[in-house]
Order: C-alpha cells, then sequence, then structure tokens
C-alpha cells in the first residue's frame, strides 16, 4: 500500500482525497492532507476525526516527511498553478512521486523543470488529464494515429461549453488575474482541450493568437479565445473557446485525406469517401471531369462503450504506476507540452504576430520561456 498526501484540497483536491478514502483506488492510503476548509473539511470530516493528518501548508507537510514524522510515497498536487512547480520539485528531491492536476504550471519551463528533476531522481511523474481517458478521444487518438484515412488536412475545435457566471471569478480572490491565476479559460479550462488537441493531432508548428481579456466578464485575463494552428505536413486549423458564450457547444471536426471525424456531445461520426469516390480523394480531384459534384460521403455513427468515472482511473493509474503494474494515463512529459501550446498562443495574442512551436530541448524554446515570461511579468505587474 503507497502512502500518499494531497497537496491542496480544494475542489479538485477534495475530489481525489475523497475517491481514496472510499477505498475507489486500490493500493493508495490517504496519508495527509494539506489547506483544507469549509465545505471541504466537511466532506472529510469522518477520516480527520479518526486521525488523518492536516498540514496548512505543503512547507509544514515537507519538513514532517524530512523530519522522519511523515512516512510518505507520493503526493499529489491541487493547488493554485503557480505553486504546482516548486511542490513537485521538492517532493522529488524527497524521494517521492509525483500526480500533478493540469496545468503543470503557468509558463512552460516550470513543466520542463518539473521533468528534468523527476528524471534527475528517478521518481515517476503523472498529469491529471482525465479526459483522455473518455471513450470518444481514445477513439479519435486510434483512427488518427492509425493512418487508415490518411494524414491531417484540418481541425476545427469550438468548446464554448466553459461557461462562468461572474461569481465563479469574484468567489475566490485569486481567480481571473495574471498574478494569481496566471491566466484565464485559455490556461484553466482549456488545458485539458490543448492536451487533448496535440495528443490526437500531434503538435502544431506554429499558431496565431486573439485573446480577448474581459469581454465578458470584470477580470484582467481572457475569457474568449480564438487561435489559428499549422502543422508541419500543411494541415491547418482553429480552436475558439470561451467562458461566456450560451449556450455552449463543444465540436471537433478533424478532416482526413479519407474521411471526416465529428465529434459532439460526447458522440463521434466518420464520414468516408472512398465508396462514393471510387478510389483516394486526391487521385478524384486530379482527374474528375465532373465539375460541380459535392462529396456527401458515407456517415456512420461510432458506436463507444460507456464512460467510467475520470477521476478514478487515473489515480488508479498512478497507483499501478507506483507498483510497477501500469502507467500513468499522462506522463508528466505531457505536461509541457500542452503548456507550451498554451503560451504560444498567448504570447502570439500579445505580441500580435504568428508564433513557432519551438523545439523541446533546443535554444529556440529557452529563448520561446523568456519572451513569454517577461511578457507574464509585465501582465502580472500592471
Amino acid at each position: 500500500m503507497k502512502r500518499v498526501a494531497v497537496i491542496g484540497v480544494g475542489n479538485m483536491g477534495s475530489k481525489y482525497a475523497t475517491h481514496i478514502l472510499n477505498g475507489e483506488v486500490s493500493g493508495l492510503k490517504l496519508a495527509a492532507i494539506t489547506r483544507v476548509r469549509g465545505k471541504y473539511r466537511e466532506m472529510l470530516e469522518p477520516a480527520i476525526r479518526a486521525g488523518l493528518p492536516i498540514y496548512e501548508t505543503a512547507d509544514e507537510l515537507f519538513a514532517a516527511v524530512e523530519e522522519g514524522a511523515l512516512p510518505l510515497d507520493a503526493v499529489i498536487i491541487a493547488t493554485p498553478h503557480y505553486a504546482h512547480r516548486e511542490i513537485a520539485v521538492r517532493a522529488f528531491q524527497n524521494g517521492l512521486d509525483v500526480l500533478s492536476d493540469k496545468p503543470s504550471g503557468v509558463y512552460s519551463r516550470q513543466a520542463r523543470e518539473m521533468e528534468e528533476k523527476a528524471e534527475q531522481c528517478g521518481r515517476i511523474f503523472g498529469m491529471v488529464f482525465h479526459q483522455r481517458t473518455m471513450p470518444v478521444y481514445q477513439k479519435l487518438h486510434e483512427l488518427v494515429h492509425s493512418g487508415i484515412y490518411g494524414g491531417l488536412k484540418r481541425v476545427s475545435w469550438v468548446v464554448t461549453d466553459w461557461y462562468r457566471p461572474e461569481k465563479y471569478y469574484t468567489s475566490v480572490a485569486w481567480r481571473g488575474t495574471w498574478d494569481k491565476d496566471g491566466g484565464g479559460v485559455l490556461l484553466n479550462q482549456c488545458s485539458h482541450n490543448l492536451d487533448l488537441l496535440q495528443w490526437i493531432c500531434g503538435m502544431p508548428v506554429r499558431v496565431q493568437g486573439f485573446c480577448q481579456e474581459g469581454r465578458f466578464h470584470h477580470v484582467e485575463v481572457e475569457d474568449d479565445v480564438t487561435a489559428y494552428l499549422e502543422w508541419e505536413n500543411g494541415a491547418t486549423g482553429t480552436f475558439v473557446s470561451s467562458t461566456g458564450d450560451a449556450p455552449g457547444i463543444n465540436r471537433l471536426e478533424i478532416s482526413l485525406d479519407e474521411a471526416m471525424l465529428v465529434c459532439e456531445n460526447g458522440k463521434l461520426r466518420i464520414g468516408e469517401v472512398a465508396t462514393e469516390m471510387g478510389g483516394k480523394e486526391a487521385d478524384y480531384r486530379k482527374n474528375s471531369e465532373d465539375l460541380f459534384r459535392k462529396i456527401r460521403g458515407t456517415w456512420t455513427d461510432v458506436e463507444l462503450p460507456e464512460a467510467e468515472p475520470a477521476y478514478p482511473i487515473v489515480l488508479q493509474a498512478f497507483s499501478d504506476s507506483l507498483h510497477g503494474t501500469g502507467e500513468n494515463v499522462a506522463p508528466g512529459t505531457e505536461g509541457r507540452k500542452s503548456l507550451i501550446l498554451c503560451n504560444a498562443v498567448y504570447l502570439s495574442s500579445w505580441e500580435k504576430r504568428m508564433v513557432t512551436i519551438p523545439e523541446e530541448g533546443s535554444a529556440a524554446e529557452r529563448e520561446f520561456e523568456g519572451r513569454f515570461e517577461e511578457h507574464l511579468e509585465e501582465k502580472r505587474s500592471s
């Protein structure tokens, strides 16, 4: 049984702690928690009365570990974003494994330093990208990566079902601020979508971002985003999100050489063209003498298994990785990818120009990190 502490017991941390306490995750024992108050403390009161250790801060928890007063094997990080890197690095230095909530940080250097420290210390590092467990996205990943329908042509993702009222931002002091939150809809809500985008379609090579700050809410950060993306093979895409559209939608279209994949409301449809065209689309386009024919495609609804509760799956995978019997749903290295993409959209919007996604480990990545952090500090100070 691996002993794990949840650091930051708010909305998400309380969920992770409860799943473990309820016995929904084999191989894990909740050994300590930090920063639990109000309704979240009430949720965990039976465990607290039974002696579950509570620490006010992560520093106090790590001090107990370093003094030998708290035996631990791993930590789950569910604090505000800026703290993720500091907590993860200290955990690795203390010989602990880490599961971090998304995003891995606010800027990509934090994610890079987290994975570098994990590798240096020989520790396990995972990310809570729970939407990867959803059958519809797993199927999309399978279809795109199999190459059965050829290469990527175009991507369009409109995800405006992240609607939030004004009180969402005013209910917690750090929300909607550059200094404490680090970003708006792109960093907070869309970390999942950006992860899925690069996981399914591969990492774009260039982006042009348009972020509108405080369009729908009285906040400093962006609550409306449009991004244009380009891939190495010439494929293009758009990504649109907002916390102020109602009713919102979540529609992902992926155009491949020989099919269109459409995902909406958790359902997946495939429009194939091979039968109608009598061969490959590129050959038909080159040789057809029908000047105005519209290709309708053969549409099929894909039957998918019912989705299981996602967070217990992620926690169980983390437990399995600790016991050497499985792997994390998303390794820690994936946190860096979605964060670089997120940072690139911000940087492009701030500099009002297209930005190239740097290659990981390159000199260009260090230059990219410096530019982004300089702009972010200006936002925080203003």
